[in-house]
């Protein structure tokens, strides 16, 4: 998410939150601004503030607040010297009612919490309103980005936080122009090629996708990111999630396609939606990538390396890049669409090669 961007997730499509909660996201700020909101839960800014994390105003220190039954407004001030400008940071928000506390994490280290001291009688007070991600229902967003952006219906534990962090933090983020290999989950084979050609008709030859070895062939497996048919993007630029890409074989400048179905344009096993490389650009070249088992637009922030992903294909109406351990008779796997990414051969391992 860019500068004043914002996402809104109803109550109903987030996780059941019963008595305690955690948010864990990464932030950058570019400029200071008036009581920045970085995501706020309800529909009154005032009185209704669980969860709620701010900036302070024309600082960039944390302002994590919550409403309690007998103050809408308490949590932790100012609990550090603040955040430096231009520079990524990870951020853990937690809160309980059974623990009676706010506690409060940068880059996995422990900064700052709030303790309830009238446990009997003083309560956390959570909502059923909608989660706003970079502004309130009625402010304007940060000056920064966020992303990796978690809700989680649980209090993390501090070694929880710190192994989000590190997870984070270790992990690169695949970008317009990266040469990347996509390793089919189930059977630990790589997307690839072979030089074997389908053939459409005349001047209409593609090469088959399969998957080919459990090791990765550098001719063969590699792929380049890049965007969709007719849109223009800057290499070096985070790819997001849910957007449409598209993806260059390395060796042959070809892209991988697919197209409709016939039976002389089946996969020769399955007689499934064929999966090809063409050197035409088009909308054929068309893919949405998501988190597998995300079928949302919901899924939002940039693809890592090592994400487990499915990829969709517009043209066709979204069946979903698929393999299985069905051998051609050279020993290489099939390669289709089909299915709605659900199934577990609809997983993709998406990986960075150096």
């Amino acid at each position: 998410m860019g500068e004043q961007d914002q996402r809104v997730f109803a109550h109903a499509d987030l996780p059941a939150v019963n008595d305690k909660l955690s948010i864990t996201l990464r932030l950058k700020i570019h400029k200071l601004s008036h009581w920045p909101i970085i995501f706020h839960k309800g529909t009154e800014f005032s009185s209704i503030r669980t969860p709620i994390l701010q900036l302070v105003s024309n600082k960039s220190a944390l302002h994590a607040r919550f409403s309690g039954n007998w103050n809408s407004n308490v949590g932790i001030d100012v609990p550090d010297d603040g955040l430096l400008l231009n520079k990524w940071y990870h951020i853990a928000y937690t809160i309980s009612d059974p623990e009676k506390r706010l506690d409060l994490y940068l880059d996995g280290e422990w900064i700052g919490f709030y303790g309830i001291s009238n446990v009997k009688v003083q309560k956390v007070v959570f909502n059923d309103g909608p989660l706003h991600i970079g502004r309130s229902e009625n402010n304007l967003g940060i000056n920064g980005e966020i992303s990796n952006f978690r809700y989680f219906n649980w209090r993390l534990s501090p070694e929880e936080v710190i192994e989000d962090y590190f997870n984070e933090s270790q992990k690169k983020p695949i970008v317009y122009g990266s040469k990347i290999t996509l390793a089919h989950v189930s059977t630990g084979r790589y997307l690839s090629t072979k030089g074997i050609k389908y053939d459409l008709g005349r001047d209409d030859q593609h090469y088959m996708v399969i998957c080919g070895g459990q090791e990765i062939d550098l001719k063969n497996d590699v792929w380049t990111i890049i965007g969709a048919n007719g849109e223009s993007i800057k290499e070096g630029d985070p790819v997001s999630l849910n957007n449409i890409i598209g993806f260059k074989h390395q060796a042959t400048g070809c892209y991988l396609n697919s197209h409709g179905t016939s039976y002389e344009r089946a996969t020769p096993i399955t007689k499934q939606q064929q999966v090809t490389m063409c050197s035409d650009r088009d909308s054929n070249n068309d893919w949405v990538i998501r988190r597998y088992n995300s079928t949302t637009s919901y899924d939002i922030g940039h693809l890592m390396n090592g994400d487990i992903i499915s990829l969709f294909h517009i043209k066709t109406n979204k069946p979903a890049l698929y393999s299985n351990a069905i051998l051609l008779g050279d020993g290489s796997q099939e390669v289709s669409c089909y299915g709605d990414g659900s199934d577990k051969n609809n997983k993709w391992r998406i990986e960075l090669i150096n």
